[in-house]
């Protein structure tokens, strides 16, 4: 991905950088360090920024998915600023990762957009999530800040597509920071529905080929025994991310 995209240095050099995020020596000032969750209130914020290093992954909890940006400091637009991935064909707010944003820094249609950390936050959960750090080794905090602005001012040519199974937010931020397209959402909602193939072919076709070969009455047992268990599954909470 990275010898597609081409843009212009001049992007990188006329932003500026918060030092005091990421003391000049400190090349991995929060290799694998991961935070508890915040709300975006008042009496939180400056607490969580204080936290933050440029270069830092940021996790959103939307309730049936997890949204993924990279927190690149004082930017050119914003002072806590971030660049993301975003489903740009969505016209929720939810999926298209925040509110005002429907073109890339070059107004091109790029998905990578760069944003205000509290319009992305919105009223979800946050946290600091550099977990991924413990299987691929980041970039430098200022390699990752050039690298998401690069990625921020490409074309809409120069880059891939919003793609939820090949590259969504999570595989774009883990990209960025730790130059694998990684995305542990994907990898649980396959591992998912291959676990609930095997259950299928467990509790409905194994049942069906005893009655075609032995008949219905001795199949009857083990197939009522599988629709409770169904039933049972569907009517229990089940915990976000399960």
């Amino acid at each position: 991905m990275d010898s597609a995209v081409s843009p212009s240095l001049e992007a990188v050099n006329s932003s500026s950088f918060d030092i005091t995020k990421s003391p000049v020596g400190e090349e991995y000032p929060s290799k694998g360090f991961v935070s508890e969750w915040f709300k975006n209130v008042e009496i939180l914020k400056d607490m969580f920024t204080e936290m933050l290093h440029i270069g830092d992954l940021l996790e959103f909890e939307r309730g049936h998915y997890r949204h993924w940006a990279v927190y690149i400091g004082n930017g050119s637009k914003y002072e806590n600023e971030v660049v993301h991935l975003c489903n740009l064909g969505s016209t929720s707010r939810w999926f298209s990762g925040g509110s005002k944003f429907t073109e890339g820094q070059n107004n091109s249609g790029n998905p990578v957009q760069a944003g205000d950390l509290f319009d992305v936050w919105a009223d979800s959960a946050c946290r600091i999530n550099n977990s991924y750090d413990e299987k691929s080794h980041p970039f430098p905090w200022h390699e990752i800040y050039n690298r998401a602005i690069l990625f921020s001012f490409a074309s809409e040519k120069e880059f891939e597509r919003y793609n939820v199974l090949k590259m969504n937010c999570e595989h774009f931020a883990h990209f960025v920071r730790n130059h694998h397209a990684e995305s542990q959402q994907v990898k649980d909602f396959l591992l998912r529905v291959y676990q609930n193939g095997l259950s299928v072919a467990k509790d409905v076709l194994i049942p069906t080929l005893v009655a075609w070969k032995f008949g219905p009455s001795a199949a009857v047992g083990t197939f009522a025994t599988s629709m409770l268990g169904y039933a049972i599954k569907a009517i229990k909470p089940r915990a976000i991310g399960n």
